[in-house]
C-alpha cells in the first residue's frame, strides 16, 4: 500500500467515542509525516476542533435542519475530497457506501457485517468480550495500512481562548475546585443525582475545595454553596474549567474522557459489565479512579438499572481524598 496522502476517519458519534478514537489520528500523522487526517464526526461533537492540532481538516454529519447529512451529500463531499483512504471507525452502511460510491482508494472496515463487501479491506474486530479498550479496537483498524499499536493514549491541549472563557466563569477566586458533572446523555446508567449533591456537600464541610457544577443543560438544583455554571459551557470552554481542576467527577460519560485526555485526575462510576463497563471504556488515564459496586450488574434493561445505587456518597469521598492526598504528597516531595 502506497503512503496515504488524504485520510478521511469516520466516527459521527458522541463526545467519549471520539476523543477514544483519537490516538488513530495521532498515529496516522507520526506514521506518514505529510499525510492529512480528516475527520467525519457528528455536529455535537465538532466544537472539540480547536483543541485537536493534529487533525486537518473536518467533515459535518449535517444535512440541515438539524438532520444527519443525506448518502448524495455525504458522497459529493467524499469525492471532492479525494481521499486515498477512508477508515470506518463507526462501520455504517451509508459512510460504508458513500465511500464506495465516491470511488475512495483504500476503503478499510470490519468484516462480518452485511455491507462490509463495500469496503477493500476489511479486517475482524470483535468488540464484545475482547477484554481490549475501545481505544484499542478502534487502533486494530490500521493492521490494513501495515500498522499495529495498542495502549497509545487520546491527547488535547487547551486553547488559551478556553483558559479566557473559563476565566469568566470562574470569577476571582483563587481557591482550588473540583468540578463535578452530575449530567449523561443516557448511553450508560448514571450515579443518582442525590448521590453528586451529597458528595458536593461532603466536600464542601470537609475540605478547602470548591465544588464547580458543570453540565450541557441548566437543570440541576440541590447543589447549595457550588458554583454552577451548567448550562453555560461549550466544549472548548468546558475544556478550559477542567484544565485548573483539582479532580473531575462524573459517571461515563464525554466529559469524563475530555478532561481524561487532558490529564486531569478523575473519579469516575461505572458499571461491572462486559459491554458498557470499565474494561472497554473506562478514562485511559484514570482507571485507579473507577469506583464500580461489588457486584457485576446482570440488569437486562439498563434503563431500570439501579445497580450504581450501591456506590454511597461518602465511598466516592474516600476514593477523592485519597487521589488528592497523593497528589499533595508527590508535590511535597517535588
Amino acid at each position: 500500500m502506497k503512503n496515504p496522502r488524504k485520510i478521511l476517519l469516520v466516527r459521527p458519534d458522541g463526545l467519549g467515542d471520539f476523543i477514544l478514537s483519537l490516538p488513530v489520528a495521532r498515529t496516522l500523522k507520526d506514521s506518514f509525516p505529510g499525510c492529512e487526517v480528516h475527520y467525519l464526526v457528528s455536529a455535537r461533537v465538532v466544537g472539540i476542533r480547536p483543541l485537536v492540532g493534529y487533525v486537518d481538516d473536518w467533515l459535518v454529519d449535517d444535512g440541515g435542519s438539524r438532520s444527519r447529512i443525506s448518502l448524495p451529500q455525504l458522497v459529493k463531499k467524499v469525492k471532492l475530497a479525494g481521499y486515498s483512504q477512508v477508515i470506518g471507525l463507526k462501520p455504517s452502511w451509508k459512510t460504508a457506501m458513500a465511500g464506495f460510491l465516491a470511488r475512495a482508494g483504500n476503503r478499510i472496515g470490519t468484516s462480518r457485517r452485511l455491507y462490509s463487501p463495500l469496503y477493500n479491506r476489511t479486517i475482524s474486530v470483535p468488540r464484545k468480550g475482547s477484554g481490549l479498550h475501545q481505544t484499542d479496537l478502534d487502533l486494530r483498524l490500521l493492521i490494513p495500512m501495515g500498522i499495529e499499536v495498542e495502549g497509545i493514549l487520546p491527547t488535547l491541549m487547551v486553547t488559551e481562548n478556553a483558559r479566557q472563557m473559563a476565566a469568566r466563569l470562574l470569577g476571582t477566586t483563587n481557591r482550588e475546585y473540583i468540578v463535578i458533572h452530575p449530567g449523561s446523555s443516557g448511553s450508560a446508567p448514571n450515579w443518582p443525582i442525590e448521590n453528586y449533591q451529597k458528595l458536593a456537600e461532603i466536600i464542601l464541610a470537609e475540605t478547602e475545595y470548591n465544588v464547580v457544577i458543570t453540565d450541557r443543560d441548566k437543570t440541576n438544583d440541590g447543589f447549595t454553596g457550588c458554583l454552577d455554571i451548567s448550562g453555560r459551557t461549550d466544549i472548548e470552554t468546558l475544556a478550559g474549567i477542567m484544565n485548573t481542576a483539582s479532580l473531575f467527577v462524573s459517571g461515563s460519560t464525554g466529559p469524563l474522557h475530555l478532561a481524561d485526555a487532558l490529564n486531569i485526575r478523575c473519579v469516575s462510576f461505572f458499571l461491572n459489565r462486559d459491554d458498557i463497563g470499565p474494561v472497554r471504556w473506562g478514562p485511559r488515564r484514570n482507571m485507579e479512579g473507577i469506583i464500580t459496586p461489588a457486584d457485576d450488574c446482570r440488569c437486562r434493561n439498563l434503563r431500570d438499572c439501579r445497580c450504581l445505587e450501591r456506590i454511597l456518597p461518602i465511598m466516592a469521598y474516600k476514593k477523592i481524598e485519597g487521589i488528592l492526598l497523593h497528589k499533595n504528597d508527590a508535590a511535597v516531595g517535588q
